[in-house]
């Protein structure tokens, strides 16, 4: 279906959502249009993203859906009030990109390429490691040196969620590069068992479902020096994804999409090949 103007990848992203809400209900777009009061083609033009969705449409939707949850209902309006922006993606604003922003777009790819020097990228952590890595991970403000649990728990339930993509029947392609210091590293001090764990995990995921490349410390100097980030194919479109402190920055220009592209590439002849990769994880293994 040809439309006049080209849709963004905030509102490919917007319409892919309230597409796969619709299909979930087993609704036609001409069922929705009816309940809705519009036209069939407005329904279509939401979906494909070359009309943004009016944060204020949000709420109708949702009640033809049967969508009741007031988080995801907050989410899709943050994603419509992002989606009539001009601005970047991860500009500093007040709906600026979260984990759970993240999250979203990486449910909606259909392949991810990361680049993790430190930790074992979050799709292929054990629990036990997600867990470690989300308390440290959040950081307490000043005079407040000990993370909530409950804060803790809510972050693990997402976490554990996101690891369901790499389970299900369809599931996005991951390219995993990873440097020595994330498989060297402990999930806890002195917890030599759950090293153990992680590592055989590692090379479960490598069997079918992920394609796992570390990074040693013999290379030297990388590509990858100025931080972890992730490539992710939503939609039809590309866009890379900076990962900071409670929060990031997605990247959507071609050129700077472009220039992280060019990274990963160098980081994956930079690494061990993904048989050397395996055989280097076998051997760690042996080891602990």
């Amino acid at each position: 279906m040809a439309y006049g103007t080209q849709p963004n990848v905030r509102t490919r992203i917007l319409g892919k959502m309230l597409k796969r809400a619709r299909e979930a209900t087993g609704l036609t777009a001409e069922d929705v249009a009816q309940k809705m009061g519009t036209s069939q083609a407005t329904v279509y033009r939401n979906e494909s993203g070359h009309t943004a969705v009016k944060k204020g449409m949000i709420a109708a939707y949702a009640k033809v859906y049967g969508i009741d949850d007031e988080r995801r209902i907050q989410r899709l309006e943050e994603w419509a009030e992002r989606a009539k922006k001009r601005t970047p993606l991860g500009e500093a604003s007040s709906v600026g990109p979260t984990y759970t922003d993240y999250a979203d777009a990486e449910s909606l790819s259909t392949a991810l390429r990361t680049w993790e020097p430190y930790v074992i990228h979050g799709l292929l952590q054990t629990a036990r490691t997600s867990e470690e890595a989300i308390s440290r991970g959040l950081l307490a403000q000043p005079g407040q040196p000990l993370v909530g649990n409950d804060l803790v728990a809510g972050h693990m339930t997402l976490r554990e969620t996101r690891k369901q993509l790499l389970e299900a029947d369809i599931r996005p392609q991951l390219w995993a590069i990873m440097g020595e210091a994330a498989i060297m590293t402990p999930p806890a001090k002195g917890d030599t068992d759950a090293h153990r764990e992680q590592i055989q995990h590692l090379l479960n995921m490598g069997e079918t479902k992920a394609s796992i490349q570390i990074l040693p410390f013999s290379s030297g100097m990388n590509a990858g020096t100025s931080g972890s980030f992730t490539l992710l194919t939503v939609v039809d479109v590309e866009l890379a994804y900076r990962e900071g402190y409670g929060d990031g920055i997605f990247v959507e220009g071609e050129e700077q999409v472009a220039m992280y592209r060019a990274r990963y590439e160098r980081l994956q002849s930079e690494a061990l090949t993904v048989p050397e990769s395996r055989q280097y994880l076998h051997n760690f293994l042996g080891r602990l």
